[in-house]
Parts: C-alpha cells; sequence; structure tokens
C-alpha cells in the first residue's frame, strides 16, 4: 500500500493498519513518491490526501496511471464535498473518507479500496466473475 502522509501522521496511520500486515510505503509529496515508485511495483491502494496541490495532484496521479495495473485510489479529506466526492470517482478514485477517522473506518475503508484494485484488475484480465452458483 503506499500512503502519502505527514511525517507525523506516519505512526498513527501504520498503527491503524497494522492488523492487515500490508507492507506500507509511506512518502510526503508527489516527487517523493516519483522518485521511489518503479512502473513494475504494485500497490493494491493509494491512500492519499485532498489537501494536495492541483500541480501535486497532477503529478502523483501520472506516477499511479503509470502503474499496471493502477492501484485504488482512497483519498482522505478532513471535510468533504459533493463536488470532491465526486471528483473523485469521475478521476477513477474508489472513495472519499473523513478525518478524524477510527481503525474501524480506515480499515473498512482500506478493504473497500482492495475490492474495487481487485473488481478493476479482473475487469482488465479480461475475466468472467465467478459465478456464484
Amino acid at each position: 500500500m503506499l500512503a502519502v502522509v505527514p511525517p507525523e501522521r506516519r505512526a498513527e496511520i501504520a498503527r491503524q493498519l497494522g492488523t492487515f500486515r500490508a507492507e506500507l510505503l509511506f512518502v510526503g509529496h508527489s516527487a517523493e513518491a516519483a522518485a521511489v515508485i518503479r512502473e513494475d511495483d504494485v500497490y493494491q491502494v493509494a491512500l492519499l490526501p485532498a489537501s494536495l496541490s492541483d500541480t501535486d495532484w497532477w503529478e502523483l496521479w501520472g506516477v499511479l496511471a503509470l502503474l499496471n495495473p493502477p492501484p485504488a485510489i482512497l483519498v482522505y479529506a478532513r471535510e468533504t464535498t459533493f463536488l470532491l466526492w465526486s471528483g473523485v470517482l469521475e478521476l477513477g478514485g474508489c472513495d472519499v473518507i473523513v478525518e478524524p477517522f477510527s481503525d474501524e473506518e480506515l480499515q473498512r475503508a482500506v478493504l473497500r479500496a482492495v475490492k474495487c484494485f481487485d473488481e478493476s484488475t479482473r475487469i482488465n484480465r479480461n475475466d468472467s466473475p465467478r459465478s456464484a452458483f
């Protein structure tokens, strides 16, 4: 999982996601992400702050779009509006989560994003959904 989180929040986010036993890659900004992410890296989820500048958003979005498969985008924000939420979905993101969030809220949001990632990779591989029957 890729998480764009300020240094002072990394320990908290790592603790909140500790039960997943997932490998977390923390970066502070889009330029750092561009420097450490390689095209053959696979991240199921990218946790991104809504507070990034437009330039950072587009730079980071460009880096993530080069990944194959691209991660599911989970945005966190202090408050959300219909414009933010619909904009995230319109650009292919999965969800917006509002701060402060509990451990359970973050974990549920990440699980939804993983499901979104799994569904998009299945569709991109042209696999048929498995029948429940």
